[in-house]
This record gives structure tokens, sequence and C-alpha cells, in this order.
């Protein structure tokens, strides 16, 4: 019998070590819960916070919006403007004088010969092939300051195609001129 009741007092004596260890342990996990809580808390009364302030800054730019387009509405509206055609293109864009043509075509001819590089038939405003174009000498730009920043090209009659940075035929040096 003193067996049995030793047996009995040692189950209750592990019984209240098990129960003793729980509920440390759940006053731990409590205690870690209440701290996510907390955490928790804070961060839904800051983006709470955030939430209140988004809705005033809504607010605040409906009415600038509104303010805005009362503005624009008071605006007298004029009609689109028309577009006219464009003007043709001068006969030269480029004012070169008959010497200076002269002095060109001359100089030209004695560097080069005036032998053809393009087809005839080009118009100032009309674009040519970059490919085509070949650089004024420095000494003939000395000459006619007018050729700076400009390029040319001669066409299958003999005529110098004076042509702008933009590759754009812009006077047309020929034998009348």
């Amino acid at each position: 019998m003193f067996g049995v009741f030793g047996l009995l007092g040692l189950v209750v004596a592990l019984l209240y070590y098990q129960l003793h260890n729980l509920k440390g342990s759940l006053e731990s996990e409590v205690a870690v819960a209440r701290e996510h809580a907390r955490d928790t808390a804070e961060k839904l009364m800051s983006l709470e916070r955030e939430v209140g302030q988004m809705r005033q800054d809504q607010s605040s730019n409906r009415s600038t919006l509104a303010r805005l387009e009362s503005q624009v509405l008071a605006i007298p509206q004029s009609p689109p403007p028309t577009s006219k055609p464009s003007a043709a293109p001068p006969e030269n864009a480029l004012q070169v004088t008959p010497a200076e043509n002269k002095l060109v075509r001359e100089f030209l001819d004695k560097v080069n010969g005036l032998d053809p590089i393009v087809e005839a038939g080009y118009k100032v405003g009309d674009k040519i092939p970059t490919d085509k174009l070949r650089d004024f000498s420095v000494i003939l730009i000395e000459r006619v300051p007018t050729l700076k920043n400009t390029r040319y090209t001669i066409d299958q009659k003999a005529s110098v195609l004076i042509v702008s940075e933009e590759d754009r035929v812009i006077a047309i040096l020929t034998t009348k001129n």
C-alpha cells in the first residue's frame, strides 16, 4: 500500500512539475503575444494617421482642381489657328553675288573639274543625301564667308548646289547666275 501512495505521490509531483513548466511557458508566450499586439496597434494607429492625412490631401487636391477648372473655363476660347499653305522656297535662300558665284565656280572647276555627283533637277529646299555632299575648302570660305557651315554638290548640268547643315539645298549656282 505504501508503494501505491508513493507511486501516486510521484505521479502528482511529476504533474505539478509539468504544470509549473507549462504555466511559465504560457506566461512567456502571452508576454510575446502582448508585445506583438502592442506593435500591431502602433502600426495601425500610424496607418490611420496616414490615411487621415491622405484624405485631407485628397480633399485639398479636389478643391484645387475645381478652382483650376473654373479658371480654365473662364479663359476665352479662341478658334484653332488655321494652317496657311507654306510659301514656295525662295529662288536662293543663300544670297550669293554674281562675283561670288563666278569665284566659287572657278575655284571648284580648278579643284574638282565640276564633275557631276548628283542628277539634275534639285530645287531650293530639296534634301540631298549626305554621302553626295562635299566640304568647301577653307581657302574658299575665307574668300566667300557666306559659305561657312555649308557644303556642296554638283549636278549633271554643272550647277553647284549649296547645301545647309540640314542637308537641304539653299542655293543653286549656275552659269547663268
